[in-house]
């Protein structure tokens, strides 16, 4: 097991007080436990047997393992998207940042899949986590329509069918090859529809330009 894959909520509190250290230690061991076995199938006992805690000491910070998993991946949501916000800030055009923040996004799956597995967990269980994807989707989604890129309403059903392809990609892949990222990329501008030589073109501008080899 790659134990660093596994404690990066403990050592961004380390040297902090010991509330915030546990909770980071259940927040690794959710990490692990749901993307192991699957939100339905983990019980609170699991998590606090994989982070060595008693099982009261849940309690001390939430009520049930809804409210964890809330919590955990608004986490996830937080710090994938501050890093692709850096390194998308002098990107202005919409087609080049929504293929950049997908390209990324999957390929933090290579070396963190608990992480895509949560987020895509939270946001088709837990409202909050679904409205907090959405509303970050949209901003250049939005921004597309606005530019004359993309020629479609921006809607619920299509952000939904926008996080199903994503969903999806794991599920086939789950190596995360880059050809896997870049049809996954070029699908997406489809949706919001893109011709499929417009796609390939800015999916091959973000390989080529903005994603570390």
């Amino acid at each position: 097991m790659d134990t660093s894959a596994h404690q990066f909520f403990r050592q961004r509190n380390f040297g902090k007080k010991k509330r915030d250290r546990t909770r980071g230690a259940l927040l690794d061991s959710a990490l692990s436990v749901f993307a192991s076995k699957g939100f339905e199938g983990t019980r609170i006992s699991d998590i606090t047997g994989h982070a060595d805690l008693a099982n009261g000491t849940f309690y001390n910070y939430y009520q049930d393992k809804d409210q964890l998993l809330q919590d955990l991946a608004m986490e996830v949501v937080a710090e994938i998207v501050n890093r692709t916000n850096e390194e998308m800030s002098d990107i202005s055009q919409a087609p080049r940042r929504v293929a950049l923040a997908a390209a990324k996004l999957l390929k933090i799956a290579r070396t963190r899949p608990q992480w895509l597995t949560v987020l895509l967990e939270g946001a088709f269980v837990v409202p909050e986590v679904h409205s907090a994807t959405i509303q970050y989707m949209k901003q250049d989604l939005e921004m597309g329509v606005e530019q004359g890129h993309f020629s479609v309403t921006i809607d619920l059903l299509l952000l939904n069918q926008i996080l199903s392809v994503i969903r999806v990609a794991p599920l086939i892949d789950p190596e995360m090859n880059d050809a896997t990222i870049r049809n996954t990329c070029e699908g997406i501008l489809r949706l919001v529809g893109m011709g499929a030589g417009n796609a390939a073109r800015e999916v091959e501008a973000v390989f080529s330009q903005d994603l570390d080899s």
